[in-house]
């Protein structure tokens, strides 16, 4: 049973989804269906994880070396 909600979007975002279905020949409705039945299958990030990617990234200038990229690259490559 499918039934009507009125979810409040940004206009880019509607755009691009109405854009997206048109390509696939698809209906907006069934194109926003598969985002949110993807987002949801989707692991759960890790709050303490992004607490402390939030930490590394927004709240000091950015000093990374190329050996901590690739280190977060394998972690996050190990996460999915």
């Amino acid at each position: 049973m499918k039934r009507k909600v009125s979810p409040l979007l940004d206009e880019g975002i509607i755009r691009l989804a109405k854009h997206r279905a048109i390509q696939e020949g698809r209906l907006l409705s069934d194109v926003i269906q598969e985002s949110i039945v993807h987002y949801l299958r989707n692991k759960v990030s890790d709050p303490k994880k992004r607490e402390k990617a939030y930490q590394f990234f927004c709240e000091r200038p950015m000093r990374i070396n190329r050996q901590q990229v690739k280190e977060i690259l394998e972690e996050d490559s190990q996460d999915r």
